[in-house]
């Protein structure tokens, strides 16, 4: 990823996380916006501000870390950050299914 391209990604994935934090942006979270009032109903929106809040502030510290680093990365290391930002995108989708679905 080029600095200017990477620079913009980690400012998106910040502006992002922000917007969720402070109760905004209900419209991004994928597949809330386009649901029916009837699904909307099952999820505490509160929850999937806090969940995808967080989770895109920390894909973006992730790729800040590479914007930093990754010149004096290995192969392994490549190979564990691309892991380590999936298991994370795994981990937003998991907690979007279970702790911010009303009981």
């Amino acid at each position: 990823m080029g600095n200017t391209t990477g620079w913009l990604v980690l400012g998106l994935f910040f502006i992002t996380g922000i917007l969720f934090l402070s109760r905004h942006g209900w419209q991004l979270i994928a597949g809330y916006n386009m649901a029916s009032e009837e699904k909307k109903a099952q999820y505490d929106l509160d929850r999937l501000y806090v969940a995808n809040g967080i989770g895109m502030l920390v894909l973006g510290a992730l790729i800040l870390l590479s914007l930093l680093f990754s010149d004096h990365w290995s192969l392994m290391g490549n190979i564990l950050f691309v892991a380590t930002i999936l298991l994370t995108i795994v981990g937003i989708i998991i907690i979007n299914g279970t702790w911010c679905v009303k009981k």
